[in-house]
């Protein structure tokens, strides 16, 4: 519960931060060109997510295995994980610079956001450190780091992006996100070097990927191609709304939508974390009894806050939404799908901690991520064409729903098979 409380403060001023800058964004773009900074984002995003290869998970996930049992092998697989995230970092930067006038021709169909994507690629290298950072420092349950940072880089986030939007338009903003990503770097880094000192853990760099090989190809290489994959589909179908008529004005409604669920999925996203590193240590540990007892509290704690966090938002859903400005008030029925959207991913995120825990991401890749991606595409592909932003949330939703049966059941099957395994060894 103190973990809870601590990453709520820090998740808070970053999701709180990123509403806050895009209302005043917003308003300071206006409608048209709201949309194409939201579509630049999108994109930015996207890239970031692919150069992680999901080392964040990994280092949260093995940090908290390993902290407390075997302080040496928390160090080979923190120095696995800083030589990785830092190589692809650069990787990541380099590729959206020499691909950043095609992917604005051919793929968003406005020639004049290379600029933008080019300046965005120091906001791609810095957050795909960052994703490595924050996932050590949730593997060391460093909550009070985190939020101290959270609560900094919020306000740095705030004050850039702004400036940048009122000085240099969209350019400037993507600018201004682009400090805010370099600070927020700096801050982590200093935090987790203090606290990878306090718990005695020294990072390894030498030879951490001969003897770690086993992590890399079990969990690391699985984790690393589903997060490959899902995010270039999310934007593959987020593409189909801006090439319709009209179609950066309908981005821009539909990301002040998206907005309002970012929001509720804080959230969620603060139980994941101080749960899954709980869970983790606990599985080091070996009492599989509370690892479960763990996981099915964390399930349904992480579902109530979700649905009171839906009703909240759903309620002053079109107040807020006419704080972006006056054309944006139209988009409460996009808000309603994308609320209910964000109670079945919820739920899913709690499921998926027990997948990551088992170690079944291959499992969770070629059951659950591939068939609801290559739905939400052609759901998607079909209804924006009809329904534009309605259409989009409307897949959003399905999706959603698709993935959490599909998490479900693959629990329900690993559940059952730990809970046989108790049982005959208790026999035993």
């Amino acid at each position: 519960m103190k973990g809870t409380a601590l990453n709520f403060i820090a998740v808070a001023f970053n999701q709180g931060s990123t509403l806050i800058v895009n209302i005043i964004v917003a308003r300071i773009l206006l409608k048209q060109i709201f949309g194409e900074y939201a579509m630049v984002q999108s994109t930015l995003l996207t890239v970031v997510t692919l150069s992680q290869l999901a080392i964040g998970y990994t280092a949260s996930k093995y940090i908290a295995e390993y902290r407390s049992s075997d302080t040496e092998r928390a160090g080979r697989i923190m120095g696995l994980c800083v030589l990785v995230s830092t190589m692809m970092a650069g990787v990541g930067a380099l590729l959206l610079i020499s691909l950043a006038p095609c992917l604005a021709s051919n793929m968003l169909k406005a020639p004049h956001l290379a600029s933008a994507l080019m300046i965005g690629s120091g906001f791609v290298f810095f957050s795909t450190i960052n994703g490595y950072q924050t996932g050590a420092l949730s593997g060391l349950e460093a909550y009070g780091s985190l939020a101290k940072t959270g609560v900094a880089s919020g306000i740095v986030a705030v004050v850039a992006i702004s400036l940048g939007a009122w000085w240099g338009g969209l350019n400037g903003t993507i600018i201004g996100l682009s400090i805010s990503a370099f600070i927020r770097c700096a801050i982590h880094s200093r935090w987790l070097r203090l606290e990878s000192r306090m718990h005695g853990i020294v990072p390894q760099y030498r030879g951490s990927l001969s003897q770690e090989k086993e992590i890399v190809f079990k969990f690391v290489l699985p984790a690393a191609i589903a997060q490959c994959y899902s995010p270039p589909m999310i934007w593959l179908a987020n593409s189909f709304l801006v090439r319709q008529p009209g179609g950066y004005g309908e981005m821009a409604i539909y990301s002040a939508a998206f907005s309002l669920r970012t929001l509720v999925m804080f959230l969620p996203g603060v139980m994941h974390n101080v749960g899954f590193s709980v869970l983790n240590n606990e599985k080091g540990k070996g009492d599989v009894a509370r690892y479960q007892r763990i996981f099915r509290f964390n399930v349904l704690y992480i579902f109530f806050i979700s649905l009171a966090g839906v009703l909240f938002v759903g309620i002053l859903g079109r107040p807020i939404l006419q704080l972006f400005g006056r054309d944006f008030w139209g988009g409460n029925f996009i808000l309603w799908f994308l609320l209910a959207s964000s109670l079945f991913d919820a739920l899913a995120i709690a499921l998926y901690q027990y997948i990551l825990a088992s170690e079944k991401t291959w499992s969770q890749f070629l059951g659950i991520v591939i068939p609801r991606e290559m739905f939400l595409v052609v759901a998607a592909y079909y209804l924006v064409r009809s329904y534009g932003g309605v259409g989009l949330a409307f897949a959003v939703l399905s999706a959603a729903l698709l993935g959490l049966i599909a998490h479900f059941i693959l629990v329900a099957v690993l559940y059952r098979k730990e809970k046989c395994m108790l049982s005959y060894s208790i026999v035993q």
